[in-house]
């Protein structure tokens, strides 16, 4: 064959190799199954890892260790600064670790900040966000990572970018997002290993602490008597029916899969103004409802921003006469 003719056949085979059919390119992984192993990892990996919590002005470091053994899951969770107070969870107990009495009467250990992520239900997400997957592979805290985004679909729910290990889909860093694009709350790990050498002794209370039993109040359930007279698409009613607090106060809570709103509602004797508070993500209402001649004050708090609390305040009343 002719120099000309290598020279043909060489562009040939080097199109063909270079064409969508004569290579495979490696496939963005499907958002909602991303989302769905990320909610399993928590529970099924062992790890052992330190990641930073900024919200609003406040940062802290925490050191979280998670092991699977003989049918048991134990988890330890350590605040890296000021106190080092330390929460150990097995199976479902918690036990809180102080350095001493004192410091457990004045301070309250946080819980962790990867419950919103426990359990989600991807197909419910669809509703209220686009799940998108960056075509790219980032990297965090020394390991490849997907880069998924939750855009949300209308005003009524933050935004939300996690960077899931892309080996075992464990979250290595969430932010959530303001309607400006700006940030309001972010987990990163700046360490973490899935080979963790764990002992007993890590989920075992220092002899010289001071350690608390926590008991998760169980309120007692009761009928509805309020309604919301719209929602959010994707927002719906986490319990079918209320829940009774302290004081004759009721508790309902609303979420989209990933956001969640607090309802409180209690009879009152004095009309409180309308007023709202943000802290960083977080923002909170206050109304004085009057149905018959009883006041009732109705509280809202949720990570959404202010024009959800502000819209579902103006729809919530009471099912009938109280």
């Amino acid at each position: 064959m002719t120099l000309s003719g290598l020279l043909r056949a060489g562009l040939v085979v080097l199109s063909v190799l270079l064409s969508p059919s004569g290579y495979s390119a490696p496939t963005t992984p499907n958002a909602a199954q991303l989302l769905e192993e990320m909610s399993q990892s928590f529970s099924k990996l062992d790890y052992d890892g330190v990641f930073i919590h900024s919200e609003n002005t406040r940062m802290n470091s925490m050191r979280v260790q998670h092991q699977q053994k003989k049918g048991k899951e134990y988890e330890s969770l350590v605040d890296l600064d000021g106190n080092k107070i330390q929460v150990i969870r097995i199976d479902n107990t918690v036990i809180c670790v102080y350095p001493n009495e004192s410091i457990a009467d004045k301070q309250v250990m946080s819980s962790t900040p990867f419950k919103r992520f426990i359990g989600l239900d991807s197909e419910r997400l669809t509703l209220g966000y686009d799940l998108v997957v960056s075509d790219k592979i980032g990297r965090i805290a020394g390991r490849d990572a997907y880069h998924l985004r939750l855009v949300p679909k209308d005003q009524y729910r933050y935004a939300h970018e996690v960077w899931l290990d892309k080996h075992n889909r464990f979250l290595l860093k969430h932010d959530m997002l303001d309607q400006n694009g700006g940030l309001l709350d972010r987990i990163q790990f700046t360490s973490v290993t899935f080979d963790p050498n764990l002992k007993a002794e890590d989920f075992i209370p220092n002899k010289s602490s001071y350690s608390k039993q926590m008991v998760e109040p169980k309120p007692r359930q009761i009928k509805s008597l309020w309604k919301f007279d719209w929602l959010p698409e994707g927002f719906s009613l986490v319990w079918p029916e209320a829940r009774s607090l302290n004081h004759g106060t009721s508790m309902l809570l609303l979420s989209d899969g990933m956001a969640t709103i607090s309802v409180f509602v209690e009879p009152v004797r004095k009309v409180k103004p309308t007023s709202y508070l943000l802290i960083g993500a977080t923002v909170a209402g206050e109304k004085t409802l009057k149905v018959d001649k009883q006041l009732y004050l109705v509280t809202m708090v949720g990570e959404v921003p202010k024009v959800t609390i502000e819209k579902l305040m103006s729809v919530f009343m009471p099912k009938a006469r109280l």
